[in-house]
Order: C-alpha cells, then structure tokens, then sequence
C-alpha cells in the first residue's frame, strides 16, 4: 500500500506528464516508467487513469480553495477578493485550458462530476464576498447578488475558452471587463478606496502566486 507521500508523488508527477503531453498521450505504464515504480504498485495506489485524473483535478481544486483562504487572511477588501477568485478560476494557463478541454471530449462523466463540485464551490464563495460587500454598503443598493454571480460563472468559462484558443490578447481584454464589470457595482466612496488599495492588493496576490510555481 503507497505511502501519502508516496501517493501524492504520484498525483504530482501524473499532472505535469498529463499537462504536457495530454491525457491521451500518457499511459499508466508511462507513469509508472517515470516515477521508477513498479506497475503493480502504482495499480494498487490507483485503479486505473480515470481514477487517477479525478484525484489530479481534485488536488487543482484544493489548491484553488488554499490559494483563497490565503487572500481571505491577509485581505480586508472583499471586491478585491472576488476579483481574485475570478482570475484564479479563470485558469488561463493555456497548457491546463488544453487539458480540460480534452478531457471534456474523452472523459466527460470525470469532466462534468469534477466541474459540478467546482463551479458550486465557486459560486458559494463568490456569492459569500459579495453578500459580505452589500452589507458593508460597499455595493449599490440595486444589485442582485444571484444575476452578478450567474455573470461571473460565465465569464469564467469564457476565459478557459479564450485560453484554448490560445489568444492571450483576448484573455487579457476578457480580464480587463471583469475589472472593469466590478467597478460599475460600487459605490462611488468605494471606488475610491479600491483605487487606492488595489496596487497594495496585487502586490499581496504576486508574493502568494509565487509560491505556488
């Protein structure tokens, strides 16, 4: 039986491989091959590929979910931090938005169960931030949480589209509306204040990515 350590090697391993070369292109055997591990040790770890992808996209998830929490203690501006979460779920890496768009075509159950649980996550967080903001008048009085977070949800998955097509440019401009789609929420004292702390706030966000290279 694979030690946690030694599982977690594998997880690692099998996403750089499946990143760089796609799903298709790696065989368990070739994991296997990579790590110096027996084939029948890796298969009393993990079944078979499907279930060793779904452990791979739930380790993305985690990360995802650590990476917030991290903002959440070292920020106090709550639209920055729904800024954020747009950004990072966005997942513009274009090497990843490859991956899902792959294994959408070849292992949709895996796809649409590992996307069900992320998106709700998403949607919980995002709506969570947003509540915290209307109730510190940070927002309009007019705006409907439920129609903002239903915008954001979809402009994520416009951003992995974008991402596919391998158009930086486009993503950039796609980033740049959901900047842009969140300052037209605030009120106007609360406008002023992201302004002046958003500098502050990129800078907490670039030490917090780094470490996670």
């Amino acid at each position: 039986m694979a030690t946690d350590e030694s599982r977690k090697k594998i997880v690692e391993t099998a996403m750089q491989m499946f990143n760089s070369r796609g799903i298709r292109g790696v065989t368990m055997d070739d994991i296997a091959t990579t790590l110096h591990m027996s084939k029948r040790t890796l298969y009393e770890t993990f079944a078979n590929k499907e279930e060793l992808l779904t452990e791979c996209l739930m380790e993305v998830n985690h990360a995802i979910e650590k990476r917030h929490k991290e903002v959440y203690l070292k920020v106090d501006e709550p639209l920055l931090v729904a800024l954020y979460m747009v950004e990072v779920n966005a997942m513009s890496n274009h090497s990843y938005c490859l991956l899902i768009e792959e294994m959408e075509r070849y292992y949709p159950e895996i796809h649409d169960r590992f996307f069900k649980i992320h998106t709700t996550a998403f949607r919980e967080m995002i709506a969570k931030t947003l509540n915290y903001a209307k109730t510190q008048g940070y927002l309009r009085p007019a705006v409907d949480i439920d129609t903002v977070v239903d915008f954001m949800c979809q402009f994520v998955q416009e951003r992995r589209i974008s991402a596919t097509r391998n158009s930086s440019e486009y993503a950039r401009k796609m980033s740049e509306l959901s900047f842009t789609f969140l300052r037209g929420l605030m009120t106007t004292e609360t406008i002023v204040r992201y302004e002046q702390k958003e500098e502050e706030f990129r800078q907490i966000m670039k030490k917090i990515n780094e470490t996670y290279k």
